[in-house]
């Protein structure tokens, strides 16, 4: 399989959580009003975040996987996800404020303030700008070294996105702790793994 044909079937699986959504959006306004449930804003806005944090765990997924099964294809399609995580997670925050503040903008401050876990997802959210704005290779080469470490703020992002979930439970722990153990995870493993690299490279 081309690295083309891989890239569109990947793009066409992250952005069809999208038109789905959309769907039952324009189903809603139809007078559908059964479709998204007795809270529909809610709805998307979960629906959003959830993608979001999905594909945020595929992207961090990306280099445990080359190590454990020797795939290196899904590396060239890593900014693609990155990107991806960036516009469900924008999606995300536009529903909060649509669905559920109704566009009253003064309502944000003190939203945040008295919800930690929206301060933790703002945030989360404000953190993946700079990573998305620099994740060409352009930037790539004129950051040089400066560009790994800039995006290794993607590993607090996802402890801030595990955390923005698991406090907003009040009930059904399973789903938000099984999120914060698989990230749990993925973190450990790529920090065992530089760990390991570093060891043998004293070592050596």
């Amino acid at each position: 399989m081309t690295v083309f044909i891989r890239r569109c079937l990947i793009f066409s699986a992250l952005f069809a959580p999208f038109v789905y959504i959309l769907a039952q959006v324009v189903a809603l306004q139809m007078g559908d009003y059964d479709i998204l449930g007795p809270e529909p804003g809610k709805a998307i806005t979960w629906f959003t975040g959830e993608w979001a944090f999905n594909i945020l765990l595929l992207t961090l997924a990306v280099t445990p996987v080359r190590k454990w099964f020797g795939w290196k294809w899904p590396i060239a399609h890593r900014r693609m996800l990155g990107l991806f995580v960036m516009f469900y997670s924008t999606l995300h925050l536009l529903s909060y404020i649509a669905f559920l503040l109704g566009w009253e903008w003064g309502d944000i401050g003190s939203e945040l303030i008295e919800r930690p876990y929206l301060t933790l997802g703002f945030l989360a959210w404000l953190l993946l700008i700079p990573l998305a704005l620099t994740s060409t290779k352009g930037w790539q080469r004129r950051l040089k070294r400066k560009w790994k470490s800039l995006h290794k703020v993607i590993y607090l992002i996802a402890i801030l996105c595990a955390v923005h979930y698991l406090l907003q439970i009040r009930s059904n722990w399973f789903e938000p702790s099984l999120y914060a153990l698989i990230t749990l995870i993925l973190l450990g493993q790529r920090f065992s793994l530089a760990k390991f690299k570093g060891y043998f490279a004293r070592s050596a």
